[in-house]
């Protein structure tokens, strides 16, 4: 995997998203948004493990903790385009699957739910996961769906629905963004 195409992603995603110039945005984007700074020692982790580089990968993974409060698994992927706000306490583990332009907020936590780190959510594109909200276990969250702040997601999610709630379930359907 190439690391740089999807960090100009992010990067892009994330200046449009907060209306800056570019060189603010470089500024703020590597000096003090952790979510962007997480999402660099991820794409650098990720990258360092399929090459089978012992060691590093579980240390930038360590530093994303200590500098940025977000803990990503190296061997989680995340698509390009992916926004993590005010990411202090999210959890991306094992082999979760995050799609293209996704916006993770604070708090969020997407893991395993017994023990077996293969058995991660997979969510797909444009996808919003609220603060503070959790998604366990081998479960697919569709296209442009909207995950509540505080949700608990245990099952699959059909795609353009919003859930909410403890456990989560639809309570609206979003119209689907003409291609």
């Amino acid at each position: 995997m190439n690391v740089w195409p999807r960090l100009a992603r992010d990067f892009h995603r994330l200046r449009t998203a907060k209306g800056w110039s570019r060189p603010r945005a470089l500024y703020e984007a590597l000096i003090l948004d952790n979510g962007f700074q997480a999402l660099v020692l991820h794409r650098a982790a990720y990258t360092l493990k399929s090459w089978r580089v012992p060691l590093l990968p579980a240390l930038l993974r360590r530093l994303g903790i200590a500098l940025c409060a977000i803990d990503v698994l190296p061997i989680a992927r995340i698509g390009g385009g992916c926004v993590i706000a005010h990411g202090l306490g999210t959890v991306i583990g094992g082999y979760s699957v995050v799609g293209e332009d996704c916006t993770i907020l604070q708090g969020v936590t997407l893991g395993e739910a017994r023990f077996d780190e293969t058995a991660c959510p997979r969510v797909g594109d444009r996808v919003t996961l609220g603060a503070g909200s959790t998604l366990l276990g081998e479960i697919t969250v569709g296209d442009d769906v909207m995950v509540a702040a505080g949700a608990v997601v245990l099952e699959d999610v059909p795609a353009g629905a919003v859930v909410a709630g403890v456990p989560a379930r639809v309570i609206s359907r979003r119209e689907q963004p003409r291609r």
